[in-house]
């Protein structure tokens, strides 16, 4: 095992590297956001669990026991207008995507994820972690639901880095008057006519989106945990929302937050309001199946990996096709330095003890991995 705070992370909350101290030792609690299972998975989608599942991988290597936790968000307004939308029942499309997901990620070799929880599954918890919030004083129940209020959150902006007064456009879900403040953010939101719903003690409803993710991470990884992850364009609302709760309901929630780099093409930030992507042809590129069946699995990993896991990904068939290239000539020369043919299994030669020549490329390989998972560090030591 390591030694503790050999290992040095960059916690987006503090905004600094800092020494990686397990709350128990020998043991990684970690929790990354999943995705909302309503259409077909893109490369986005993906790009968490890959890239943590490499952090994951290398607290395996240095001797923790890690529990990764990805959730999948199966209870969402954006689910409910499909369904809405196609006549085709939430749980079938849910269960459809989700197998597609789940699917990718063993495609493309994410084995370290040990617990995959639905919202759905976690509802009555959900209740009762909204009603213990209500009964602190902490949320309130307003026209179209229970709400939480954040003028009540000491520190509430602090992960984001913005004033409550810059949060009003950041809401998820539309909301009617009656609000404590602008930026309050809903808990259970009550059901319309023909939408799915669960009872409650304040009427049919659904859980919001940032208390099930709260919930979900209290239930697994308990109300402090050691690293909770996500993609960059998380960190507000809901990430911010998730400390609020968390911190509301008695506990430290996650004591390291650490966010990955988002989609790029040709060095530009590709996103939802990307005109672009109203192109189908060009929104095409980013789909999963097309990257893994036009590309394989391998190389769309290792481009993942070529660079550090808070950078953006660029994903233009050029840069794809040198990262092809790049892990090509890696095979060759692994191939070479242990003695076998071209045409061994990149499986078969990491199965082989490291020759001598290697001691030099697997400590700067440690040293970068260690410093904040430097993926692309590490890939370039060993090119030598």
């Amino acid at each position: 095992m390591s030694s503790p705070g050999s290992i040095q992370v960059y916690n987006t909350l503090t905004r600094a590297k800092q020494a990686f101290v397990p709350l128990v030792a020998g043991q990684v609690g970690m929790y990354v956001c999943g995705p909302t299972v309503y259409d077909d998975c893109h490369i986005g989608h993906l790009m968490g669990p890959v890239l943590f599942d490499a952090v994951a991988r290398w607290f395996a290597a240095r001797g923790h026991q890690v529990r990764f936790v990805n959730n999948i968000t199966d209870i969402d307004d954006k689910i409910i207008n499909r369904s809405l939308a196609t006549g085709e029942p939430w749980q079938a499309i849910t269960a459809r995507y989700t197998a597609q997901y789940l699917g990718y990620l063993q495609r493309l070799h994410v084995v370290t994820v040990t617990d995959n929880p639905k919202c759905s599954a976690y509802i009555a918890p959900m209740i009762t972690y909204i009603k213990d919030l209500m009964d602190g004083g902490r949320a309130y129940l307003a026209a179209d639901g229970v709400y939480y209020d954040v003028l009540l959150q000491q520190g509430y902006g602090k992960l984001s880095g913005r004033r409550v007064e810059d949060m009003l456009s950041g809401a998820r879900i539309e909301r009617d008057a009656g609000l404590h403040h602008p930026a309050d953010f809903v808990l259970w939101k009550l059901a319309k006519p023909g939408e799915p719903s669960w009872p409650s003690p304040w009427g049919a409803g659904r859980p919001g989106w940032h208390i099930e993710c709260s919930v979900m991470s209290d239930r697994t990884l308990g109300d402090t945990f050691d690293i909770h992850g996500g993609g960059d364009d998380l960190k507000f609302p809901h990430h911010e929302n998730e400390i609020a709760q968390g911190e509301a309901h008695g506990g430290g929630y996650a004591r390291c937050w650490m966010h990955n780099g988002l989609i790029q093409y040709e060095g530009v930030k590709v996103g939802k309001s990307d005109p672009r992507m109203k192109d189908p042809a060009f929104a095409g590129q980013f789909k999963a199946d097309h990257l893994l069946d036009t590309y394989g699995a391998a190389t769309i990993r290792f481009l993942l990996m070529q660079g550090h896991y808070r950078r953006p990904n660029d994903f233009a068939p050029g840069a794809i096709a040198a990262a092809r290239t790049a892990l090509g000539k890696l095979h060759r020369q692994l191939g070479a330095l242990l003695d076998q043919p071209d045409g061994a299994g990149l499986d078969a030669l990491l199965a082989l003890p490291l020759p001598a020549e290697l001691a030099g490329p697997r400590a700067a390989f440690t040293a970068a991995m260690d410093d904040d998972f430097n993926t692309g560090a590490a890939i370039a030591a060993l090119f030598g």
